[in-house]
């Protein structure tokens, strides 16, 4: 049990004594309260600390402690008589002096250590469960309220558990095998090579567990496979999310990066690259979001759009894509499509349109601040049906603009006296000049 604190009122200066080599927070306020609240001296004093925090978050979780030191008061370690110095600590809740002072009054021969706590203190299992549900709730798509399961490619075994970090499994198979259809589960890939980079080359990720969310840590993890007989991500289920991946296909054949066939499928956070077919391919889709995520280099077969919306592709969100140096960067043809939004965009070099819309598709939106430039054939084809695109995303340049003006003030204003008509006089007599 901790020795009770010593008050030197006259220095502001309270003491742990030399019996004990750490300091409690809490129990920091409650000696400190008693010590205020005592006839003589505390109560002629002023108050010697402020205490907030510990509102009850629900399921076992409370807001940490936080202890501010007033009025120049500080806490001390009873002197050590040396050589050798004593390592102290302060610990259970945030410690910090008022406006910024040292709340630490140095003494001989010890060195201190405050162990400032994170705003919620984890008390119970309960507590985790609740931190998920609020943690989650945050995210504006997809919140994944299930079991976690990890799938460590490089040091993994299949034979885990795979329901903690050092229980991950080893293949993406077993850890979708895991998993339960309709439940929100997660599959974390949390990669351990000491190299930086993981590229996994020994399987495909085939998804069929709907709700079913896969993330992964950003692009040093490379979904690589050797195989040729399926695209490197095919997601046939509902409500499945893929991010944090880079994404190719083999080196050979003719695979799409990623296909899609199911509704309210989420792709976020992904680079995908050097696809021997189409970087995304979708079918028989509603809902789909591309977000934030690259697409280049596609088409290696001789054949492969960036994006390919077919078949029954409808209300599709493409946001904040850069796709580049594929066949098509985004070509929309099939039947059935319909409502699909393209935007935010930059779209640029691909070899043969920016975006192409087939006859028959409907109501495609090409809106809100797309950059489409320097495709070879042309940055836009619309056969489609009640297409909009806005000048911006691959319309008209501000020069083509400015010569439609000029021809609309010079053509169409010959009025005596308008500027119109005094404007063209000008050019006449200018060219006329140019002529002598």
């Amino acid at each position: 049990m901790a020795s009770p604190l010593l008050y030197d009122f006259y220095n502001k200066i309270i003491t742990v004594p030399i019996a004990d080599t750490s300091l409690d927070i809490q129990f920091l306020v409650d000696e400190t309260r008693a010590a205020e609240h005592n006839l003589a001296p505390g109560i002629a004093y002023k108050k010697i600390i402020d205490a907030f925090g510990k509102q009850d978050l629900g399921g076992g979780v409370t807001v940490g402690i936080t202890v501010v030191m007033l009025d120049g008061w500080r806490v001390a370690f009873a002197a050590r008589a040396g050589p050798n110095t004593v390592s102290v600590a302060i610990s259970g809740g945030n410690f910090v002096g008022e406006a910024g002072a040292n709340p630490i009054s140095p003494t001989a021969y010890t060195q201190v250590t405050i162990s400032q706590s994170t705003s919620a203190t984890l008390v119970s299992s309960a507590a985790d469960t609740n931190l998920v549900y609020l943690v989650e709730s945050l995210r504006s798509l997809h919140p994944g309220w299930g079991t976690a399961y990890f799938w460590d490619p490089d040091n993994g075994n299949d034979a885990n558990a795979g329901t903690s970090p050092t229980a991950a499994v080893k293949t993406f198979g077993v850890a979708h095998g895991l998993v339960s259809a309709g439940r929100n589960d997660v599959i974390f890939c949390r990669p351990t090579g000491s190299s930086g980079t993981t590229t996994v080359a020994t399987e495909t990720l085939n998804i069929t567990k709907n709700n079913l969310k896969v993330r992964g840590p950003g692009v040093m993890t490379r979904l690589i496979p050797t195989a040729t007989s399926a695209p490197t991500i095919n997601i046939a289920a509902e409500n499945v999310e893929v991010s944090g991946f880079y994404v190719e296909t083999a080196a050979t054949g003719s695979q799409n990066a990623i296909s899609v066939n199911g509704d309210n499928v989420l792709i976020r956070d992904c680079w995908i690259g050097n696809a021997r077919g189409h970087g995304i391919a979708l079918s028989s889709s509603a809902r789909f979001r591309l977000l934030t995520s690259v697409i280049e280099n596609c088409g290696g077969s001789g054949t492969g759009d960036g994006l390919n919306l077919g078949n029954s592709t409808t209300q599709s969100l493409i946001s904040k894509a850069i796709i580049y140096n594929c066949k098509n960067g985004i070509a929309l043809s099939g039947t059935g499509l319909s409502d699909n939004i393209i935007e935010n965009s930059l779209i640029y070099k691909n070899t043969a349109y920016g975006i192409t819309v087939g006859s028959g598709v409907l109501r495609t939106m090409i809106r809100g601040q797309n950059t489409i430039t320097n495709n070879t054939t042309a940055n836009t084809l619309d056969l489609g049906t009640d297409t909009y695109i806005e000048t911006q995303a691959g319309g008209e340049s501000a020069s083509a603009i400015a010569d439609a003006v000029w021809n609309e003030v010079i053509a169409d204003h010959v009025t005596a006296g308008t500027t119109g008509k005094t404007l063209k006089d000008a050019k006449t007599k200018a060219t006329l000049a140019s002529l002598k």
